[in-house]
């Protein structure tokens, strides 16, 4: 793609401060720059594309894009000031010198761009927003809404819908459902409203503007920046800290996992895709399972487990919760540095790997009534990990 060269039209006072084009005159200034989160996602590709964010090093390099700018160009700073940009390399000057506490958030419409040597005029911000739609190398608000896997918004949040009106949003998958859907008819860009938070390695964050969500994003690694169609179609995958919810099968396969790997997020059969391997006695002969959990989810008990050469197969904790012993919920799991609680067998199991250890790592004491054995359907209070797999040794095989 040519490379267009561009001229700056301010100059730098100090090393933090730009000259102002803006007239004091509203008469004589009648250009208003409006706020556009598609400028600003623009701007947050191209500090990606020329490593500009927070340096002060320049490259220049715009064959990464799907269009150029045609300049000069008049962008605005989040406090009003105006700034009229001739070249490329005055825009990068800019981006290296922005902060959270000034940065450019607006543009003047109409501005004008080339696409393989066409000029298309952009009057509006729903053209923009198209515009970068067409490219497959910029990351929308909208991807960065699909792909969660650094981050968890705090829910509720409030956006602006296609119509300008503020709809309140309670989960992650009514905000993908929701994009995915106007998407699809009205090429909506998804439009937050600051504040909101979210939490990252167990921290909450505070994300006051346009500006920190980019940012915020810009240090996470997103799906390797494999970019997805924004279609809410979930998919689980079990991994060694537990059931990962995807929003399709696109972004779980840019983590490395495959088809094979995929559940139903919906099914009450959840299991590990670990190779612990059991075997049942059927009409036909014996029949091989992966694990345990799987053969449970084909309507098997653990009564039915034999070792594959046709003898008992030992239980378990994953075959003996609830056919030896049932847990008194909700207990609590010591799950990537926090507590976590479980209420049921099926999220409890989501924490059980037999090949990293015998017993979920449970916060005891537990309580624990064994169906069979001695004593037979009492309440036992477990104390330790050991105490709970001499339980099962002596009430469960």
């Amino acid at each position: 793609m040519k490379k267009v060269k561009i001229l700056l039209l301010f100059l730098l006072v100090t090393a933090t401060t730009f000259y102002s084009c803006t007239d004091n005159n509203p008469v004589e200034n009648e250009a208003v720059a409006s706020k556009s989160i598609a400028l600003r996602t623009t701007l947050n590709a191209v500090k990606k594309a020329n490593n500009a964010s927070g340096k002060v090093t320049l490259t220049t390099q715009d064959q990464a894009f799907c269009f150029n700018f045609v300049y000069p160009i008049t962008l605005s700073y989040n406090n009003g000031t105006q700034i009229t940009v001739a070249n490329f390399e005055g825009l990068l000057e800019i981006l290296v010198n922005e902060n959270n506490d000034l940065y450019i958030d607006g543009i003047v419409f109409p501005f004008q761009v080339q696409q393989e040597g066409t000029i298309t005029t952009i009057d509006n911000e729903a053209e923009f927003f198209a515009l970068l739609q067409d490219c497959d190398t910029i990351q929308t608000v909208n991807d960065f809404a699909f792909d969660f896997s650094c981050y968890s918004i705090v829910f509720p949040i409030q956006i602006i819908n296609a119509d300008w009106e503020t709809v309140t949003i309670t989960t992650q998958a009514q905000l993908m459902q929701y994009i995915s859907t106007s998407t699809g008819t009205s090429n909506y860009q998804l439009n937050l409203v600051f504040p909101f938070s979210v939490t990252q390695n167990n921290q909450t964050i505070v994300i006051n503007d346009i500006y920190e969500f980019f940012e915020l994003n810009n240090e996470c690694n997103p799906s390797s920046d494999c970019l997805c169609d924004l279609v809410y179609d979930p998919v689980c995958v079990w991994t060694p800290t537990g059931v990962v919810q995807y929003a399709n099968s696109c972004f779980a396969e840019c983590d490395g996992f495959t088809q094979n790997d995929f559940f139903d997020c919906n099914s009450s059969c959840i299991c590990p895709t670990d190779i612990n391997p059991v075997c049942v006695q059927t009409a036909t002969g014996i029949v091989q399972f992966d694990n345990a959990c799987r053969a449970e989810c084909e309507g098997f008990t653990s009564a039915d487990f034999v070792s594959c050469d046709g003898t008992t197969n030992p239980i378990n904790f994953g075959t003996g919760l609830g056919n030896c012993f049932t847990v008194s919920f909700p207990v609590q799991v010591q799950h990537e540095g926090a507590l976590v609680t479980a209420n049921n067998n099926t999220e409890l199991l989501q924490y059980y790997n037999p090949s990293w250890s015998s017993i979920p790592p449970l916060v005891y004491p537990v309580s624990v009534t064994f169906l069979n054995g001695t004593p037979t359907g009492m309440n036992v209070t477990i104390t330790s990990q050991a105490g709970f797999e001499a339980a099962i040794a002596n009430n469960c095989n």
